[in-house]
């Protein structure tokens, strides 16, 4: 499965402007476009992606967030998913991996847990914004694969939209 980067710049101006409270110098729309590019090559790439820490034996498999999704989804609940590549625990409530065929419903899903973020948090820039979103919460020192996220996040947001 793959979206068209028309596709995911639609869907990028739909619900970029729902994302808040941001920072005075960052663009929703840019910058759901530039998670996307981080996530999946803007929207070439997203086949649910297997995160074995999440799984059964996985770090956070056993937490009473995971279990009850994996009695319930088996593996499937521990990928992510769309063009963000959401992890299916972070999901709105009645969403199934299914959902994610629906690129409004990645865009509405990718929205609701920025914005948990944004309230939580209150990032005051790109970088801990891809910290959020990558590690779940901005970080004090940055792991090297964090750090690299956050370089790779902050050249997709220099890149422009899709016409």
């Amino acid at each position: 499965m793959s979206f068209t980067k028309q596709q995911i710049t639609a869907e990028c101006q739909a619900s970029g402007p729902q994302l808040a409270p941001l920072p005075s110098t960052i663009d929703g729309t840019q910058l759901l476009w530039a998670i996307s590019g981080n996530e999946s090559s803007f929207g070439e790439d997203v086949l649910p992606r297997h995160e074995p820490v999440f799984d059964v034996g996985g770090a956070y498999g056993d937490n009473a967030v995971m279990q009850p999704l994996l009695v319930q989804w088996g593996r499937a609940a521990a990928c992510s998913y769309g063009p963000w590549q959401q992890m299916f625990c972070n999901a709105p409530a009645g969403y199934t991996p299914v959902t994610y065929d629906d690129l409004h419903a990645c865009g509405v899903a990718a929205v609701e847990q920025l914005n948990k973020f944004l309230a939580r948090w209150k990032p005051q820039g790109l970088p801990a914004i891809g910290e959020c979103w990558n590690a779940g919460h901005p970080m004090i020192t940055l792991s090297a694969g964090v750090g690299a996220y956050v370089h790779d996040l902050i050249g997709n947001y220099a890149v422009p939209l899709a016409a």
